[in-house]
């Protein structure tokens, strides 16, 4: 697929996270809370939570063959009322393109609007295509900015079958006071429904690791996710009311509606969301983006998604050093500097610090694998501005070849249709 490059210059990705589940009851802040309930891993596995899901589809878009990988949330954060969408898809070279629910469009119950998230498709105004699909059944049918769009629910072979969990829930600032601001904290957690119980409990427990930053995979996880939700909020609840505690000699006691002076329900409004994002699945090569919002005062909140790939038929997880080798970073440096401006579409003769911070390209070990490549993800700040947002590269299997260690889960199969 060959589309005109544009630059895209605020990413929505912090809109992702932007609901809630659908089962409520009051907790001791006052406030309202939507948790998922417990579930262990069981021989049938778990269940989505209300309104959540992860699905794979396959079909036509034009007269090219795509994969695409889509999970929804739930309709209710900031009085959204319908469903909200995130996804990649790819053709046949294995490059994904990020996409998302259009804000825009407001859709029917039983549609699903989308629009291209990713650099490689805004036009001059910012704007990727808009997808207008419907759904029936196991089928989505429709348009992508013009072009027919064919898809049906299938299971990939080697692929992961994911159960989507949600856990949301809120602390008050004043207890004691009705019109209290609050912190949100939510998780959203994939677990796996199929393979050996082993490999679902390693990669069960590598996604945990990930989502709690842990940086050694020695150390121990928590038995459940539900225990891991519940030190999460627990860790939550005390450092926000610590920092209430601090910032409250300096804020008014009572809500403030003038138009000029920060209102203070605004100041202490914290978020803290993680999130886990499907950028694939197929032929026991699983890559995951582990997304995180934080907002703990100030101008704007700050976010990220730190990638993963694992061997979907062990739950192994393959790092940096598994898949690139160590004298190797010359030549990625390279291939980076060449995708970035395939990307933002800057000329050779234009210098880096032009449009970006770095003079040189820096390698992050902040990527993934898919079969046709690998993506190098750089969270905002990294390389440039807050309001570039993340800049993911992809570069080609074949450049990278000769940069790879060898032994990667890349294979290939056939496809069932659920």
């Amino acid at each position: 697929m060959a589309f005109s490059v544009a630059y895209y210059p605020v990413r929505l990705s912090v809109m992702l996270l932007s609901m809630l589940a659908a089962c409520q009851s009051k907790t001791d802040s006052g406030t309202t809370t939507t948790t998922a309930p417990t579930q262990q891993l069981t021989a049938s596995g778990p269940q989505d939570s209300p309104g959540t899901w992860y699905r794979i589809y396959r079909g036509t878009l034009g007269s090219d063959s795509i994969t695409l990988h889509l999970q929804t949330w739930p309709a209710g954060f900031e009085s959204r009322r319908a469903a909200m969408f995130v996804g990649s898809y790819s053709g046949a070279d294995g490059q994904p393109y990020e996409v998302g629910t259009d804000y825009n469009t407001e859709a029917k119950p039983d549609s699903i609007v989308l629009r291209d998230r990713d650099l490689t498709f805004a036009d001059d105004n910012s704007s990727g295509p808009v997808w207008r699909l419907h759904l029936t059944g196991k089928e989505l049918r429709g348009t992508r900015g013009g072009q027919q769009v064919q898809l049906r629910e299938v299971t990939l072979p080697g692929s992961i079958r994911f159960a989507s969990r949600y856990f949301t829930d809120s602390v008050a600032a004043y207890p004691n006071k009705p019109a209290s601001p609050y912190g949100r904290t939510s998780l959203h957690v994939l677990l796996p429904t199929n393979g050996s119980e082993a490999s679902q409990r390693a990669l069960t427990d590598a996604m945990l690791r990930n989502l709690r930053g842990d940086s050694l995979s020695t150390k121990a996880v928590p038995a459940s996710v539900q225990q891991y939700w519940q030190q999460r909020f627990s860790a939550f609840q005390k450092d926000y009311r610590a920092s209430v505690a601090e910032l409250a000699p300096n804020l008014p006691t009572e809500p403030d509606t003038s138009s000029t002076a920060p209102s203070y329900d605004y100041v202490l409004r914290f978020e803290d969301q993680s999130a886990t994002h499907v950028l694939w699945n197929q032929d026991n090569l699983l890559s995951l983006g582990f997304f995180s919002y934080s907002y703990s005062g100030g101008a704007h909140g700050n976010y990220g998604t730190s990638a993963a790939t694992f061997n979907a038929h062990t739950g192994q997880e393959l790092h940096f050093k598994d898949i690139i080798r160590p004298d190797a970073q010359a030549q990625l440096s390279l291939l980076l500097e060449q995708a970035v401006r395939r990307t933002l579409k800057q000329p050779a003769n234009v210098a880096l610090d032009q449009f970006l911070f770095v003079k040189k390209m820096p390698v992050t070990y902040n990527a993934y694998l898919t079969s046709g490549g690998a993506v190098f993800i750089y969270t905002p700040y990294e390389i440039a501005s807050y309001a570039q947002g993340e800049i993911r590269l992809f570069v080609p299997r074949k450049q990278l070849q000769p940069l790879l260690k060898s032994g990667l889960p890349w294979g290939g199969g056939e496809v069932s249709r659920r």
